[in-house]
């Protein structure tokens, strides 16, 4: 039953009409990979599933391969109409001479048949079925469209399926790269293709090469001189074949938005061969990989931790991503931690409270208080049973009566950031929905602007571009371009633009995020300074969980994050600035090469230069505070003969 079934399936499918030959040969084509090309133009990975095959059409099919094909597998391809008897002739006389069957016989046409649609199964019954599907095709397909289809499905060794795929897994060339030696040893491969393998039997393989090539000449089809030169040439310019990388941080990232988009279904991802055209940088993207790889394992042997992890994102000023890195180790750990995991941003969060402060008038020279802050919480103690109360605290544990906004953000002084914040939350609130670090139905509470909210590198680096860029955020992408198998364009990625502040707000703000750098929580990376300027903000959570680095030049934006996989503290001290700063300085060097990185416009001097006056500076409330402080301070030290009250400690504070 099941055979008879299998035969009307097959007579059904000849027979169909054909619409033109073109629409019945693309229904035979077999599933091609999907081919992910970096920002030079080179394949970076693939997407597919099953065989490993890449499309090539006719046209682009070199001559002397086409010539080589025929000469090793049907030489009279031209000339007969699927079937060729004296083929076949030939192959009964040494089948019956060995009493069984050894040599098919058969045709390019007859391959053809058995690839689509038969087994590999060697019996009389099998070989009539052969010959009247070969038939049937030679009727509904040109000589060219059989040859397109034979040369895509068939297999080539080391896991390479038409001649395209196998170019690239066995000599890391395109088709139109194609020398007539190796021409000739993939025509020769088809034979047998792990008999004639040239990584796993060089000399089988240079022997059928040279016996084709001479047929070649014998034919015509190359030249003395070229003959010549094709046999003293090696089998293959590599040591090894080819694999197709099929994942890595990047691919993920790269599938992740052609299906969130809906740029591609699954289907068409995986088996329409399509050309994906990304922004990636190869060199930067593995570049950026061994350096966070490099900090991980020096920060995980001298603090002696197993599950620490990195994570690395960057886009250009365009918004178009240049790298994408996920952890130490995609072999090890396939979690993408840049925009897969969200946590706590912690301090990379303050500079919005500050934005704030600016589009509502204040300047960076206005004075804030830096007193602790006791706020009555709706939890209760269960030990206590009394109400709790949120009691924030600074890096160092130390106060001072007053700062201005500048030193505060330089520093980041959570208390400090706190006292400002509780001019206009509602506005912080605002921002953080605009900037998009979090969603209008996300609840709110003063924690959030020292950054308590969960969000990752994706939507860090997302908001900062508006810092970049004086107040326009650009979504970040990196799908430049999706062309279909036939060369035809299906999708053209562009920049996404949002505009979250005005200009002057955000210069203001971006002046003393260069402070950060220059000579605040960031200064480990002041030495860029000396080259192109640099802004970022510094993050640490609470118990050291995360540390963060996040900033930007005028051609980039980039954010490094480490932490534990378990969530567990680092260790004490671990900063944004001495942990996550050091690798982001090293990788910009690396972007700067690239990118060419200037100075900011307008310049830091003219923006500092024009800071609106002060106008938030309560004298009498800062006196009080002072004095009390004071009377504070002697009643603990009565016996010291000095004290320190009212000393800005805020500079020391490392958050």
């Amino acid at each position: 039953m099941l055979r008879l079934l299998f035969t009307f399936f097959i007579t059904l499918v000849i027979a169909l009409p054909a619409f033109g030959s073109t629409t019945y040969k693309n229904r035979l084509m077999p599933p091609f990979a999907s081919i992910v090309y970096g920002d030079n133009g080179k394949p970076i990975g693939f997407y597919y599933t099953g065989k490993f095959r890449l499309y090539a059409p006719y046209n682009k099919i070199p001559k002397t391969l086409i010539y080589a094909v025929i000469t090793a597998e049907d030489e009279r391809f031209f000339e007969h109409r699927g079937i060729d008897p004296i083929g076949i002739i030939r192959a009964a006389i040494t089948d019956i001479s060995k009493g069984k069957i050894v040599q098919g016989g058969s045709t390019i046409t007859q391959q053809l048949a058995k690839m689509v649609f038969l087994s590999p199964q060697r019996t009389i019954e099998r070989k009539l079925k052969e010959i009247e599907l070969a038939k049937k095709l030679e009727e509904n397909l040109t000589k060219e469209e059989i040859l397109e289809l034979y040369l895509n499905y068939v297999y080539l060794s080391n896991g390479a399926y038409g001649v395209r795929a196998a170019a690239w897994v066995l000599f890391g060339a395109k088709l139109n790269q194609l020398t007539p030696a190796q021409c000739a040893l993939l025509a020769g491969i088809i034979r047998g293709p792990e008999y004639y393998n040239p990584f796993k039997h060089p000399q089988r393989a240079l022997k059928r090469r040279n016996l084709i090539l001479k047929k070649m000449l014998q034919k015509g089809y190359i030249t003395e001189a070229q003959y010549q030169e094709a046999i003293k040439e090696p089998l293959t310019p590599l040591k090894s074949p080819n694999f197709p990388r099929t994942a890595g941080y990047d691919l993920d990232f790269i599938k992740y938005e052609i299906l969130k988009k809906g740029i591609l279904t699954p289907k068409q991802l995986y088996r329409g061969g399509y050309s994906i055209y990304t922004s990636i940088d190869p060199e930067i993207e593995k570049y950026a990989q061994e350096v966070l790889k490099k900090y991980d394992e020096i920060y995980s042997k001298k603090h002696k931790l197993k599950d620490l992890q990195c994570a690395g994102f960057a886009v250009d000023r365009d918004g178009k991503v240049i790298f994408i890195v996920g952890g130490s180790d995609y072999s090890k750990t396939k979690l993408n931690r840049a925009f897969q995991v969200q946590r706590p941003i912690g301090s990379t969060a303050k500079p919005f409270t500050y934005l704030t402060a600016f589009q509502n008038g204040w300047s960076p020279l206005d004075f804030i208080s830096n007193q602790p802050i006791e706020m009555p919480m709706d939890k209760i103690n269960p030990k206590t049973g009394k109400r709790m109360w949120w009691k924030p605290v600074n890096y160092e544990r130390r106060f001072s009566p007053f700062m201005t906004l500048r030193e505060a953000l330089m520093h980041s002084v959570n208390v400090a950031t706190l006292h400002l914040a509780m001019h206009f939350p509602q506005k912080i609130r605002e921002n953080l929905i605009k900037f998009e670090l979090i969603s209008p139905n996300s609840p709110f509470d003063l924690s959030y602007v020292l950054g308590s909210f969960p969000s990752n590198l994706y939507r860090v680096v997302r908001a900062y571009t508006a810092f970049q860029n004086a107040g326009i955020l650009k979504e970040p992408y990196v799908i430049l371009k999706v062309k279909n198998r036939y060369g035809k364009v299906v999708y053209i990625g562009y920049p996404h633009l949002k505009k979250v502040s005005s200009p002057q707000p955000v210069f203001i703000l971006r002046s003393i995020l260069q402070d950060v750098v220059k000579r605040g929580t960031a200064a480990s990376i002041s030495y860029l300074t000396d080259q192109f300027d640099v802004a970022g903000k510094t993050g640490t959570t609470n118990e050291y969980r995360d540390t963060y680095f996040t900033g930007f030049t005028t051609s980039f934006v980039m954010s490094v994050w480490f932490g534990r996989d378990s969530y567990k503290p680092m260790w004490r001290g671990a900063t944004g600035g001495g942990v996550s700063a050091p690798p982001w300085g090293k990788i910009a060097l690396k972007l700067c090469e690239k990118l060419k990185c200037g100075t900011f416009t307008p310049t830091y001097q003219e923006i500092v230069e024009n800071y609106p006056p002060p106008t938030h500076f309560p004298e009498k409330e800062m006196e009080e505070i002072y004095y009390d402080q004071l009377i504070n301070q002697l009643g603990e030290n009565e016996s010291s003969k000095e004290a320190s009250v009212g000393k800005d400690n805020s500079s020391s504070n490392r958050r």
